[in-house]
């Protein structure tokens, strides 16, 4: 059995400790405060939330996703959905779909698992008033979380500081329910909560989730590699590390590869790491070419000079250079573009791959 995991939540003894993240984090939600968590993708959000939770059997957690929303009914339909999910007593839901009736839900129950599905009517919750009605259930219940995960894109709203002020308004009315933003885009969740224009401004303790301790990490992995008596020094999982930008989701991934191109038994050396890079570029070979294929000339450009960069890179001279094309300008719009795509992100001002091993597959293709 692999003894990573990737692609999911991991508390207990999947999750490598965060004692001072968690610790803040349950303090907080304990006290029915708000905080806002910034990380980028894949660097362990979401299961330090869960992890967090996890002891807290008298809390009620809400998970709300936001990511790629088209409007405020997406935002009224995914919280009500957050809502009904979390309602573990099935002879209230009814109850709670008649505090939701503006939304027209429908229900259907599984015929195998008896769960409740819902879904509600086209173009009803397309009104801020319409956000009333759901923050009006959260205010009846008591000791509930909610976590609203990828926060930032509420500002991708053609109307998002109308949004933002009307969530800021209804969430300041709960006096029993604690909050969670979570996002990936710094800057943005930056922007946020600490804008002076923001109606979100100063309105939550800040938690930033960066890569783990290097010897608690290195501990974790070996200790995963030794289960199937695959020996692997220091160096080694240095170098994975290094690949991986120290980010927990990536770097299980690798892993997961390596394990693949070994057998219980082996001595990971080298060739075994060499290995483990073609195992995972083939996995991956298919959809970095699909990718490629949807960028415009100058997005490839600037996508290539970045992975030939290291990685990562400021908008400098020698890194305009790089990209063959001649105007500033057109290298700062067709990096906007990449991380409107997500797959670069910017941190302060430097511009990084969000998948890091997108950059090395671009280091092996010709140019």
């Amino acid at each position: 059995m692999i003894p990573f995991r990737t692609g999911m939540h991991v508390t207990g003894r999947d999750f490598c400790p965060r004692k001072k993240e968690l610790e803040g984090l349950r303090e907080c939600v304990e006290s029915s405060g708000r905080v806002y968590i910034v990380g980028e993708r894949r660097i362990g959000k979401s299961s330090l939330i869960a992890e967090a939770m996890r002891p807290l059997k008298t809390l009620r957690p809400v998970f709300v996703d936001l990511l790629a929303l088209q409007g405020i009914e997406d935002i009224t339909h995914r919280l009500a959905q957050a809502l009904i999910a979390a309602e573990q007593r099935q002879n209230r839901v009814m109850s709670l779909l008649r505090s939701l009736s503006s939304l027209r839900p429908s229900l259907t129950v599984d015929g195998t698992t008896g769960s409740p599905s819902v879904t509600f009517a086209p173009g009803s919750g397309n009104r801020l008033e319409s956000l009333d009605d759901i923050f009006a259930v959260v205010a009846q219940w008591k000791h509930v979380v909610v976590i609203l995960d990828e926060f930032q894109d509420v500002l991708a709203l053609r109307d998002a500081h109308s949004v933002l002020a009307r969530l800021r308004s209804l969430i300041q009315r709960q006096q029993h329910a604690a909050f969670v933003f979570c996002g990936s885009a710094r800057n943005q969740m930056e922007d946020i909560f600490t804008n002076e224009a923001s109606p979100f401004f100063n309105s939550a303790i800040r938690l930033w989730v960066g890569p783990l301790d290097r010897k608690l990490f290195r501990g974790y992995m070996g200790e995963r590699f030794a289960r199937g008596a695959r020996r692997i020094n220091e160096s080694q999982l240095d170098a994975i590390l290094d690949a991986c930008h120290d980010n927990p989701g990536h770097v299980q991934r690798f892993c997961i590869s390596l394990w693949q191109a070994t057998s219980d038994g082996q001595d990971i050396g080298d060739k075994e790491m060499a290995a483990a890079w073609n195992v995972l570029f083939g996995m991956q070979r298919d959809a970095y070419e699909l990718i490629l294929t949807t960028l415009s000339p100058q997005q490839m450009k600037v996508l290539r000079a970045l992975a030939h960069a290291g990685g990562a890179s400021a908008l400098i001279a020698t890194f305009i250079d790089l990209t063959g094309i001649t105007l500033a300008a057109s290298v700062r719009k067709a990096m906007i573009k990449l991380v409107d795509r997500r797959l670069v992100l910017k941190d302060q001002t430097t511009y990084r791959f969000c998948d890091p091993f997108l950059a090395a597959w671009l280091r092996q293709q010709p140019i």
